[in-house]
């Protein structure tokens, strides 16, 4: 990990608020952060990419990355949700109550992933097509007519907690945690499970890549 390429990325001069939890709220905030630099500014048609996210402290002005290199998880020859839950599966579960951790008491604060996909409209009930394409584990949105482009950061930290960050192509951001206010489930699909053993496996130090 310490070899891996490293970013940083400045932290917003105020936090989201989104989180009741001083600790997930930081965590929000730089996820909001880090979609705008290293996916907005970079713009679209970037490749997939998985890496730890590291604060210092609560306070700290800014979030190192460490890009996690696409060969140790099988970015350049599966699609994304894949190559994460090809790299999970391998790990110990995640036991059904984890200890509250400090960022700053671990070697990490959480993992995440960044990746451009295709959508519906949240308006529209899927097709029968769609439906038993899904059900075969087949990807049809790129196909739809009316399909929606997004760059999507999902993330989850070393309590646990989850965080999804959806930037449709020319809209605002939309971030959501499973520690806001009002408890919104972010997902329980390929990408947050597999990122959750991640997660856990680097915080008690067991060897993931």
């Amino acid at each position: 990990m310490e070899n891996w390429e490293k970013r940083t990325v400045l932290m917003p001069a105020a936090p989201l608020g989104l989180c009741a939890d001083k600790m997930a709220d930081v965590m929000a905030t730089a996820l909001a952060a880090i979609e705008q630099r290293e996916g907005e500014r970079r713009g679209w048609g970037k490749p997939a990419r998985l890496f730890t996210v590291h604060l210092a402290d609560l306070d700290s002005r800014s979030i190192e990355l460490r890009v996690v290199p696409a060969r140790l998880w099988g970015a350049q020859v599966r699609n994304p949700a894949d190559a994460i839950a090809h790299t999970a599966r391998r790990l110990p579960a995640v036991p059904p109550a984890v200890k509250h951790r400090a960022y700053a008491d671990a070697p990490m604060a959480g993992i995440a992933a960044m990746f451009e996909g295709w959508g519906r409209p949240a308006d529209r009930e899927p097709t029968e097509h769609e439906k038993r394409s899904n059900a075969q584990g087949r990807r049809v949105n790129h196909l739809a007519p009316d399909r929606i482009e997004a760059r999507l950061v999902y993330a989850v930290d070393i309590n646990q907690e989850e965080f999804y960050v959806r930037r449709r192509r020319g809209h605002r951001p939309q971030v959501l945690s499973t520690a806001q206010h009002d408890q919104t489930t972010v997902g329980t699909g390929l990408v947050p499970l597999g990122l959750g053993r991640i997660a856990h496996a680097l915080r008690d130090g067991y060897p993931v890549f």
